[in-house]
């Protein structure tokens, strides 16, 4: 019975011992997948579907969306041996489907055209679409060759007929022939119009003829010109017909009267350039359709002037999201000092706009919500009658300010235990107000503000687990209210001991040494009663062994530096009689000897810290520091010997 007590003892002390120890050695998180093993290109049956998908869409006339879906697949990662194959194949594919949305596009204007009659811009504009069209063919044909090579790489021959990849590459040439038809319907198209514009220019219609004189032909931009001249027929004046006159982008609409004379006034615009240009048309239009063709006057130069508009413009290379920048500089033009209206843009969002005259100041406020990094910077000065306008860009960079934490919190802590985390945030010794200190430990999490002075408390529950023991991460994240401030993360790795677990293990130990020491005591009695001691036998004096302290082994770099404080940490506990608990941590110690050191303060105080850093930071270790710990230890020593004469 009491063998079966001492193994059940063992088994429950080397249970707890293994599940403290498997905790401590597992990892925090679970690994990503191993990108070595990880698929690196799109199922191919997948990635056929996909373009059957954008040509089906082209066969419809779709362009716009099949070249959206086209830039997709851009961002998608290819396999190396078809990277060329697919790049070829989008690059063709987007070119097509610009020339089929061309093509369209200007045979729908020279169909409207030949309604009208207009038959020299309806030639012009069938010739374009003869070569769109011609050049729709040959990469209609080119991207058949490049689906023939996508289909040898992707062993579309070896597939099975029920395959996905089969079935999905014969989609695609489905697609594809679909896509064939409609060039040809395009090409159809474009036969039938240019038949009806040879019909249309052997029919026996009366030629028309108009003339356009302008005066004068030298102004500014906003002052008055005239223009004049005749539409005939044949010679005879064609009167009552619309006119349209075209200065530039301006367009004047008038009428012929009997004589079939036309005059009219109007200004140049405000476009801001050294020429502009006038030409006069005429368009049958009801009864004359069929009857007479079309006709343009000859384009007349007009020289245009204007004041140009220099900027100048100072601004911060730098900026921080709701706070203000200055902004300043000069407007200037040859005509003399007027208002004008100057904007101020971060890329496209308008921050200010105001009315100045020559020298100017804004003083603006950058959004608090605006894309990080390298931006943009407008000033924009607006055209002003006979002043153009103007605009200049300089870089600035949008960035938040870094904040400053100071956290005390315990190192060690023995479960059951709320952890107490007080500390400070600030900029630049500016307490942060009312800045969120979100705190995460395992499954519990608490949130508390800063004070006015940028000061926080709070307290999170550490909860019980089975193990010995174990370190777990205590999650800090600051979040300021103030835009302008960047969002504080950081990470304490704490050490956390179970008593319960310490109780039972205790348990076992005191079962096992009990049961152990009561086999031995009966041993000995045993041995006793048999064993007959010779009374002339001298009894020898027994001599104590004094115990000795147990010897631990420091290895390593981080050894020398534990070896280095412990050496000066034995010097400062014998000068001041303050022993190191085993409650208390380095940084506690610390504070406690601090009024009874003088010149060996500082000394102690980086001694202490590098031992921090090489019990708890993930920061690497090196020689150095060993080296420096020892003339740290030696320091101390020496300077309280210092002290005490």
């Amino acid at each position: 019975m009491r063998r079966l007590t001492i193994d059940l003892s063992i088994l429950v002390l080397l249970s707890l011992l293994l599940l403290g120890l498997s905790t401590i050695a597992s990892p925090n998180r679970i690994p990503h997948e191993d990108p070595a093993t990880a698929m690196n290109s799109p199922d191919p049956a997948l990635l056929l579907l996909f373009y059957g998908d954008v040509f089906d869409l082209a066969s419809i006339s779709k362009y716009k969306d099949a070249q959206s879906l086209l830039e997709d697949i851009k961002h998608a990662n290819i396999a190396d041996e078809l990277q060329y194959i697919i790049d070829r194949y989008n690059s063709l594919s987007d070119e097509l489907f610009s020339n089929l949305d061309t093509a369209e596009a200007l045979l729908d204007k020279a169909s409207t055209l030949l309604a009208h009659y207009r038959l020299y811009e309806s030639e012009i504009k069938l010739e374009d679409a003869e070569v769109t069209i011609y050049s729709a063919q040959s990469l209609i044909e080119e991207i058949e060759t490049a689906t023939d090579t996508l289909g040898e790489r992707l062993n579309i021959s070896a597939a099975s007929v029920d395959s996905e990849r089969k079935e999905a590459y014969d989609r695609l040439e489905q697609t594809l022939e679909r896509l064939d038809q409609l060039i040809i319907k395009i090409n159809l198209l474009w036969q039938s119009l240019i038949k009806k514009y040879e019909t249309q220019i052997q029919e026996e219609l009366i030629s028309t003829e108009l003339t356009l004189g302008v005066t004068p032909t030298s102004a500014s931009v906003g002052d008055s010109i005239v223009a004049w001249g005749i539409l005939t027929g044949e010679g005879t004046p064609l009167a009552n017909r619309r006119l349209t006159i075209f200065l530039n982008n301006k367009t004047i609409t008038i009428s012929t009267p009997l004589d079939g004379s036309y005059v009219t006034t109007t200004n140049i615009p405000y476009e801001y350039a050294n020429q502009m240009t006038l030409t006069t048309v005429y368009t049958p239009s009801g009864a004359d359709i069929g009857t007479y063709l079309d006709s343009k006057s000859p384009t007349v130069t007009v020289n245009t002037s204007y004041y140009t508009t220099s900027l100048e413009v100072s601004a911060p290379a730098t900026g921080h999201p709701g706070l203000p920048i200055i902004i300043e500089g000069k407007v200037s033009s040859p005509g003399g000092a007027v208002d004008r209206i100057l904007k101020v843009f971060l890329n496209t969002i308008e921050l200010a706009s105001k009315t100045v005259q020559n020298q100017y100041t804004f003083e603006v406020i950058l959004p608090a919500k605006v894309s990080l990094g390298d931006q943009s910077l407008n000033v924009v000065v607006s055209p002003q009658k006979r002043y153009s306008g103007t605009s200049k860009s300089v870089a600035i960079n949008i960035s938040k300010l870094p904040i400053e934490v100071d956290t005390r919190l315990p190192s060690i802590i023995i479960l059951p235990k709320s952890i107490q985390i007080s500390g400070r945030v600030y900029h630049h010794l500016e307490p942060l107000t009312n800045a969120n200190i979100n705190l995460t430990f395992k499954e519990f999490s608490t949130t508390v503000k800063t004070s006015t002075d940028g000061r926080f408390t709070a307290t999170i529950e550490a909860p019980i687990d089975l193990s010995l023991v174990d370190t777990q991460e205590l999650g800090i994240t600051i979040k300021p209210v103030e835009p302008y401030y960047q969002t504080f993360q950081l990470t304490r790795r704490i050490f956390t001991i179970n008593p319960a677990s310490l109780g039972i293990i205790f348990i076992g130990l005191v079962s096992v040494g009990l049961l152990a020491t009561g086999r031995g005591i009966t041993t000995l009695v045993r041995r006793r009663r048999d064993t007959v001691t010779p009374e002339a036998e001298s009894r020898q004096p027994i001599t104590a062994t004094p115990s000795t302290k147990p010897i631990y082994e420091f290895t390593g770099i981080k050894g020398q530096i534990l070896l280095a404080y412990m050496d000066g940490l034995g010097a400062i506990e014998r000068v001041t009689g303050i022993s190191m608990a085993p409650h208390i941590t380095l940084r506690e110690f610390l504070q406690m000897v601090t009024p009874f050191l003088t010149k060996a303060i500082k000394s102690f105080t980086e001694l202490t810290t590098m031992t921090e850093i090489a019990l708890y930071s993930a920061h690497e270790l090196d020689e150095d520091m060993a080296t420096l710990a020892k003339e740290l230890a030696a320091a101390i020593k020496k300077e309280l010997q210092r002290d005490a004469t």
